[in-house]
């Protein structure tokens, strides 16, 4: 079974807690636009209203994604994601979540030059790629010749909060300072700083983030038994096949032709055929 879980109390809560920066970011759609402006560098002249926890899935069968924070202005798709661990797979994530952004862009039948411009935006309380760099951006570029940009307009942008004393702006300083340190310089610092206060006395927002935890607690423990069957079935397949070449290697020791053995164990004439191959 999968460990005990342990969440911070509701008072200990910070701007860098996932449920906290989730519903502040989305109750505030200026401060999400304005953290845009700091991160990005870029004006925004309208943003639609944010969504948090925003879950999207290509097709039944296919993994969904959940975004922290997710929304739009007329040319751009933005997703900003509150990251306080760091693991391997935090790149090809991010890959994962622009397709889905592209995927969920077009209407059918749209053309591919209606593709808007999308940016997936980490948060990361520590060094993502150990490079002691305060941001990575990234995009898509040619290796060879003059290293061509692509163009296709997808960036994905690591922001490491532990460098923030490197930031280019003071405002990217003062905003990555707080959400590290918890200690609020400048005015837009300060203003989220005061959310953070008020939403501590939020009772219904107290209220969800206990129905928040359970229902992570609940993804956690069925994504955990999925795995575990998954397992179980993978080890059954294989031990099932070990048995069948090793019942073909026999069979083939006695003299047993070869379209006799396919027929009893089940294996392609092929599979046989190269017998003496399979380390078993």
């Amino acid at each position: 079974m999968p460990g005990i879980k342990k969440y911070p109390a509701w008072e200990e809560l910070t701007f860098a807690n996932n449920f906290l920066f989730c519903k502040i970011m989305e109750e505030n759609p200026e401060i999400c636009r304005r953290l845009l402006e700091i991160l990005l560098h870029i004006k925004i002249e309208k943003l639609s209203p944010p969504k948090s926890e925003w879950a999207m899935q290509e097709s039944v069968g296919s993994k969904g994604v959940r975004f922290d924070v997710y929304t739009r202005d007329d040319n751009r798709i933005f997703d900003i994601e509150i990251q306080t661990t760091i693991n391997a797979n935090l790149s090809r994530r991010a890959r994962y979540y622009q397709s889905m952004i592209d995927t969920d862009s077009l209407a059918r039948g749209e053309k591919c030059s209606r593709l808007k411009d999308s940016y997936v935006i980490f948060l990361c309380l520590s060094d993502p790629f150990d490079e002691r760099l305060p941001v990575y951006f990234f995009e898509n570029t040619c290796r060879f010749g003059r290293k061509r940009n692509l163009g296709d307009g997808s960036y994905k942008v690591f922001f490491n909060a532990s460098e923030y004393a490197k930031m280019e702006t003071v405002e990217e300083q003062n905003f990555f300072k707080f959400l590290s340190e918890q200690n609020a310089d400048g005015d837009f610092a300060k203003t989220i700083e005061e959310k953070v206060s008020f939403a501590r006395k939020n009772m219904d927002w107290r209220k969800n983030y206990m129905t928040w935890q359970q229902t992570i607690d609940e993804e956690k423990d069925i994504a955990f038994e999925e795995g575990v069957r998954q397992g179980l079935e993978q080890g059954m397949e294989q031990g099932i096949y070990k048995k069948s070449v090793e019942d073909a290697k026999a069979m083939l020791a006695d003299g047993m032709d070869v379209n006799l053995v396919a027929k009893y164990t089940g294996l392609p004439i092929e599979t046989i055929e190269s017998i003496g191959e399979i380390p078993y």
